[in-house]
């Protein structure tokens, strides 16, 4: 028999809403405000939700952030219940991750017919956030909840790839989010003739492969590691069914993609306006910030760092021969020294001069 938490702090709608299920059948569980809905859900572990929206203390949103926070609980199928259905309301409870809405007065029909429906949903969904413990640690690890991030290769397949090793291809349909615990590597898109232009870098601490997913659409970048890397892999659906019943990780992923948008906007602005020479300076620092970030970008100091001219050309977004020549010229000009696929940035706080 499924159970039912109903939440509701009107005692005559909460004993009509209980005859009602009871008689389905239902186990109910009454709670007559919201803290006690948060401890009774806790205790119970109810298959479905029913919970009103003003209620003193900790309202019907509270209650749902909470839950949703709770890697134990936040699968669980939530329904509002609400007196009068306003616009703000309907938006809020939606981006807290609110299955359904129902609005007072509704008949039995109606309350039956959304509790039968989210039940059905709730049961067909795989790899259940209450089903899997690994998710937990997932949730923690995304979330980064103290240092728990590194740790996720000990909970999920971990494999050990050489240099230039692809972990998937640009047009290919995405089956995994990755992991970089250890290593860099870079996004590529290619264009119809074959040219490469690097998107982004990754590094340790990174996830890559998420956009796709979300999205529902093939890779449109291709990920290939710049030197030896452990790489820990994440089912896809276990990814996505954290993703859509849990709000901490859905707005976690959220800030991730707006990250992104406003990344590629800049370097799309600076592509067109900017000379070639202030993006060389621009790559070389973007470089030195994504992978080495200890050192602040203003000091004074060397710093070698190794990537091909290749790779700095497709980062750059010019042709080899030209970001060579400009290379030549900062390293003229006792900015950078090069040895080979090494360049050592010499003057930090010049360079970051320079491009502005």
């Amino acid at each position: 028999m499924k159970t039912i938490l109903v939440i509701e702090d009107t005692p005559s709608m909460l004993e009509n809403i209980t005859e009602i299920l009871q008689l389905a059948p239902y186990q109910v569980v009454q709670a007559a405000n919201g803290k006690e809905g948060i401890e009774r859900a806790r205790q119970a572990r109810p298959d479905l939700i029913l919970c009103d929206i003003r209620m003193p203390e900790l309202d019907g949103f509270g209650v749902l952030h909470i839950l949703r926070k709770d890697p134990t609980l936040a699968g669980i199928p939530f329904i509002f219940l609400t007196a009068k259905a306003e616009p703000a309301d309907f938006r809020v409870g939606m981006n807290l991750g609110a299955d359904d809405y129902l609005t007072k007065p509704f008949d039995d029909l109606t309350l039956l017919g959304a509790v039968e429906l989210r039940l059905k949903k709730g049961a067909d969904t795989p790899n259940s956030l209450a089903e899997n413990p690994s998710i937990g640690h997932l949730t923690r690890a995304i979330l980064d909840e103290m240092g728990a991030r590194q740790s996720l290769c000990d909970h999920y397949p971990t494999t050990r790839y050489n240099r230039k090793h692809r972990l998937f291809t640009e047009g290919n349909s995405p089956t995994a989010l990755y992991f970089i615990s250890q290593g860099t590597g870079k996004l590529v898109q290619t264009d119809s003739r074959g040219n490469e232009y690097i998107t982004g870098l990754v590094g340790p601490g990174d996830f890559v492969g998420y956009r796709a997913p979300l999205d529902d659409a093939t890779y449109r970048e291709t990920v290939e590691l710049l030197e030896e890397a452990l790489v820990c892999t994440i089912p896809q659906a276990e990814f996505m069914t954290l993703f859509y019943n849990h709000q901490a990780v859905a707005g976690q992923f959220i800030r991730m993609l707006a990250g992104d948008v406003a990344d590629l906007q800049d370097r799309l602005l600076k592509l067109a306006y900017q000379s070639v020479r202030k993006r060389v300076a621009e790559a070389l620092l973007l470089v030195q910030r994504k992978f080495y970030p200890t050192v602040p970008p203003a000091h004074n100091m060397s710093l070698a760092m190794t990537l091909s001219r290749e790779n700095w050309s497709h980062l750059v977004g010019a042709s080899t021969e030209t970001v060579i020549r400009i290379l030549g010229d900062l390293r003229s000009e006792g900015l950078i020294e090069i040895n080979t696929s090494q360049i050592t940035l010499l003057d930090i706080d010049k360079l970051t001069r320079l491009k502005r």
